[in-house]
């Protein structure tokens, strides 16, 4: 057991330091580091996903920033979300030893550390709420096994409440869970229901108090019609679609589910094989995707219904299924629905369904080793439980999002937001490049990086001016409506000082990642071209262009008669040399 918590916590934490996504991990690392510049929420960003746990991160994010500037950042918050999982699995550990015993529990807990949404080591709105809502699930549970641990309903609460605080779409699913807990506990804890939807309530008051009740409607206006947040009748059945054909196996597992049942009635003995085998009839169809431990987590998951009929008599069954699994079921059909990503988020709210499926598999186990002599139901019974977390670790630690497999990532970013992080040769001098070519540009300086690159915003010392860090290609069609958003932002406070257009962002190496092309009639190309701007650097992956009045520093070379200076202009560079 000892040497299987340390396999996952070592290779778990080694992980930390592979792979540069300047995308969405840099996305979850700009909006703090806004709000440290001093952007107001749902004022200065119109992105509503990551905005609230962006709050959560500040104080963190602004501790580091004052002790290391923006050096190492992206590292930081990946300790963060490890030290996260590893207080969400103590929480899980404590309320599954009142039903397992220590070995069990603790493998089951460290599922909470395996699992990480899309394997981005970092801690966004996903990897908050899914957290957050699992050990708020797990903790309502221990005061309905054991009444007299009533502050653990109270810290649940607290977790629950911030869970519909970092993924507000989650307080559908806190509402059902503390329903379900007062009804459950005949109107106590009523201190832990109160938290869980007084701290989302209230903080998302101060928010509308703050920006103005039409501002934050509009931004989830915004994100619903131009990044595909929530959806009609047709997301649900995208979600029900997406979860039946990334089930490769159902063929296998449904008869297995139904012979289980059979077997488990007149020969329990027999049942013992089909329970160690379900973890395995669930793989989804490859491991190297960044979608990997979702679809597992997910398809696991739905395996808790059929499996508590086979418990159901055992102590703290039920409410293990009332108050941790059917509240995460709940959970993964919010996020499912809310997220662009559609069925694929199911796991990120009903991950809690995966933690009560191990238990419930588990006690199946036990239960079916019962009249088998001379075997150690101890050790036979954690084999399904270390079969889950073997895969939620492989899932986790083997594809890295956006950026090369693992033996191909072995260069070091030397210095700057990404600094200790390895990634390929050719990545880590994109990053090193940008950010000497943005580093003339300084506080003083404001800066917009379009499209589909908040990485921008980490590199350069500029202040970020935009209503929108990252603002990303959307469908032809609503591109105009987009942009034109961000022009009137810039209408009523001013131009930002230099522009960068990115053309080419890099997942992997040169030949892996996204162009992106610009119709020269697209309102954010054309203000560029409009508004006074003068190219000041070329690169093939993207342009710099700064107001012709220019804010930021000469380039300076060195001559072998002193030292010159150079300012390009419009592509062309005139020098002016002093001894």
């Amino acid at each position: 057991m000892i040497a299987v918590a340390v396999a996952v916590l070592v290779v778990t934490y080694r992980r930390l330091w592979y792979g540069v996504d300047l995308t969405d991990e840099s996305f979850y690392v700009v909006l703090p580091y806004r709000l440290v510049l001093g952007a107001r929420p749902f004022v200065d960003e119109t992105s509503v996903t990551q905005q609230t746990t962006a709050i959560l991160l500040y104080p963190f994010v602004r501790a580091w920033y004052a002790a290391a500037g923006m050096t190492g950042i992206v590292l930081f918050v990946r300790h963060l979300q490890l030290v996260l999982s590893l207080v969400v699995a103590f929480a899980v550990y404590g309320s599954a030893r009142l039903l397992l015993d220590a070995r069990r529990a603790a493998v089951v807990a460290l599922a909470c550390v395996a699992f990480v949404p899309f394997a981005i080591h970092s801690v966004s709105y996903d990897s908050a709420g899914s957290a957050l809502f699992t050990a708020g699930c797990l903790l309502g549970l221990r005061p309905l096994i054991e009444p007299r641990r009533r502050w653990s309903g109270i810290v649940g609460g607290v977790c629950l409440g911030l869970a519909a605080f970092a993924y507000p779409p989650l307080l559908i699913p806190v509402a059902f869970s503390v329903a379900v807990q007062l009804v459950l506990r005949r109107g106590r804890g009523i201190v832990g229901a109160a938290l869980a939807l007084g701290l989302p309530l209230a903080g998302m008051g101060a928010l509308v108090a703050g920006a103005g009740l039409s501002k934050v409607v509009d931004d989830y206006r915004r994100s619903s019609t131009f990044l595909g947040q929530a959806g009609g009748t047709a997301k649900v059945a995208e979600i029900a679609r997406h979860t039946w054909t990334t089930f490769p196996m159902w063929w296998v597992v449904l008869p297995a589910l139904a012979l289980l049942g059979l077997v488990w009635r007149y020969r329990r003995v027999l049942a013992l094989p089909l329970l160690l085998a379900l973890p395995i009839l669930v793989l989804p169809q490859t491991l190297d995707s960044f979608r990997a431990s979702l679809d597992y987590a997910a398809h696991f998951g739905l395996l808790g219904l059929p499996l508590f009929f086979l418990v159901r008599r055992r102590r703290g069954a039920l409410p293990l299924l009332l108050a941790v699994w059917l509240p995460g079921f709940v959970a993964g059909l919010t996020t499912a629905y809310s997220s662009a990503n559609g069925g694929v988020n199911f796991a990120v709210g009903g991950f809690a369904t995966a933690i009560a499926t191990a238990v419930f598999l588990v006690l199946a186990c036990e239960d079916a080793l019962v009249s088998v002599p001379r075997v150690d139901a101890r050790i036979v019974a954690l084999v399904p439980a270390v079969a889950v977390l073997a895969v939620l670790a492989i899932a986790d630690t083997w594809p890295v999002y956006r950026d090369s497999n693992l033996s191909a990532l072995t260069a070091r970013v030397p210095s700057g937001p990404y600094a200790g992080l390895v990634t390929t040769p050719w990545k880590a001098r994109y990053v090193v490049r940008m950010q000497h070519d943005l580093s003339r540009f300084g506080e003083r300086c404001t800066i917009l990086f379009f499209d589909d690159f908040p990485a921008g915003y980490l590199l350069s010392d500029a202040k970020p001016d935009t209503n929108g860090a990252w603002t990303a290609t959307v469908a032809s069609n609503l591109t105009a409506p987009y942009e034109r958003q961000l022009l009137g932002y810039y209408g009523r406070r001013g131009y930002p000082d230099v522009v960068v257009i990115v053309r080419r962002i890099p997942y992997a190496a040169r030949s892996s990642g996204r162009s992106i092309l610009y119709r020269t009639n697209e309102p954010l190309v054309a203000a560029v071209r409009s508004r006074g701007y003068q190219l000041v650097r070329w690169r093939r992956a993207y342009a710099v262009y700064e107001r012709l009045q220019g804010c930021g520093r000469q380039w300076t070379t060195r001559t072998s008669g002193g030292s010159s200076t150079a300012t390009e202009r419009g592509g062309s560079v005139t020098m002016s040399t002093r001894s």
